[in-house]
């Protein structure tokens, strides 16, 4: 009898992680970045709302998007249902959304929501932002 409880116990603790798990939506990040956007490579972003760039940085890289002028967005590109895919920005809706070329799910660059197609509830891990005038440090 005490064996059926314990193993009753057992299973619903790994269906309660499993379950708990897939709610917390976690996805790995790596290292942010420090770029000085006065610099050629970064005019895309420079003051040009909406301007994106893709930066060879975190876990899968960094969308960063020019969200008005001075304030920037950060998303990580891993498919928030598999994090070893990276997620391509889509230009037929002019790179405000990130669709995973595996799963077929999108998600916005404004605010990191699942959109139509997504398999997952799980929005995309949006990063830290700070800008100074001439610095952008992601973090």
């Amino acid at each position: 009898m005490k064996a059926h409880r314990f193993i009753a116990g057992a299973l619903l603790a790994a269906a309660l992680l499993t379950a708990c798990k897939g709610e917390r939506c976690e996805t790995p990040f790596g290292e942010g970045a420090t770029i000085d956007l006065t610099q050629a490579e970064f005019n895309n972003l420079y003051n040009n709302p909406g301007g994106t760039l893709v930066l060879n940085r975190g876990h899968r890289g960094i969308l960063v998007r020019c969200a008005a002028l001075g304030s920037y967005a950060a998303f990580e590109c891993a498919c928030p249902n598999d994090h070893d895919v990276t997620m391509l920005p889509d230009d037929e809706h002019f790179a405000i959304r990130l669709t995973c070329p595996v799963c077929g799910s999108s998600f916005d660059v404004v605010y990191g929501n699942p959109i139509e197609g997504s398999v997952t509830p799980c929005p995309l891990y949006q990063y830290g932002t700070s800008f100074d005038g001439q610095m952008l440090n992601i973090y």
